[in-house]
């Protein structure tokens, strides 16, 4: 029985690369990018919640199609005969880790990371290390060290005592947990998802055109079929929280001001 080319294709890059551990690193940029454009939109005085947070899930959308328009691009050879650059971008399958190869790691006497050269300095770094916990223990007070992280923390704890706090803490909890559940809702499929946005973007185009070129219109349907529920329920969400704390803390700029305000 024949195996359908699609279904080839996706189970063949699901083989060769770590799609999830891909996908997480686009996560990541992605909510990078939605602290960082917070900022932005900070210093140009957009300060409302309700304006600023369903913006910083947009603009993280936008950014998450361009990481995946670079990962296409990163994955597809542009010339026949020439690789993509991920095509070494497999982590589990570094030599003499993955693939059954030799490992490149080795120790050996007389080199720096050897036997040899660590019983020459065994001497020196207990020396060292004596002197410099003498050195600690003269020069710094009992209970010092802890008094910045107890600081913290009792301001933290003492505003559990004002009004609408609790509020704040829950609204917070929410959103956390609802941006961990749509990126874990993401993780989880991320190897059906950038197989098809592969095979719709490259393998489609090729077959078709007789090139190696993408076909924007083509993965950008399938990346939005398949991730636009999760980042919907985000922004609604956000804008829902973006809200409550603004008719609780109208003053209110950044979740600091409410969280260890004076």
């Amino acid at each position: 029985m024949k195996i359908p080319v699609k279904q080839a294709f996706q189970e063949h890059l699901q083989r060769r690369f770590s799609l999830r551990l891909h996908m997480f690193i686009i996560l990541l940029s992605t909510t990078l990018s939605g602290i960082l454009f917070s900022k932005i939109l900070l210093i140009f005085g957009v300060v409302d919640f309700r304006i600023r947070y369903p913006l910083c899930v947009l603009f993280s959308y936008l950014i998450f199609f361009i990481c995946i328009r670079l990962w296409l691009h990163c994955i597809s050879p542009s010339r026949p005969g020439r690789s993509g650059v991920f095509d070494w971008f497999d982590l589990p399958t570094f030599r003499g880790f993955g693939r059954g190869g030799a490992s490149t790691i080795r120790g050996g006497g007389g080199q720096f990371f050897g036997a040899g050269a660590s019983a020459s300095f065994e001497g020196q770094d207990t020396a060292i290390t004596e002197t410099a916990l003498l050195t600690t223990s003269q020069t710094t007070p009992a209970g010092s060290a802890p008094e910045g992280i107890g600081e913290v923390v009792g301001d933290a704890v003492s505003s559990l005592g004002d009004d609408h706090i609790i509020l704040a803490l829950i609204v917070l909890a929410v959103l956390v947990a609802t941006i961990l559940a749509s990126t874990l809702y993401v993780l989880y499929g991320a190897p059906a998802i950038l197989s098809e946005a592969a095979f719709e973007g490259i393998l489609a185009a090729s077959l078709i055109k007789r090139t190696r070129a993408i076909s924007d219109t083509a993965w950008v349907g399938s990346i939005f079929k398949t991730t636009w529920k999760a980042f919907a329920v985000t922004a609604g969400v956000t804008f829902i929280c973006g809200i409550v704390l603004h008719s609780y803390f109208p003053e209110a700029v950044k979740l600091a001001d409410i969280l260890w305000k004076d």
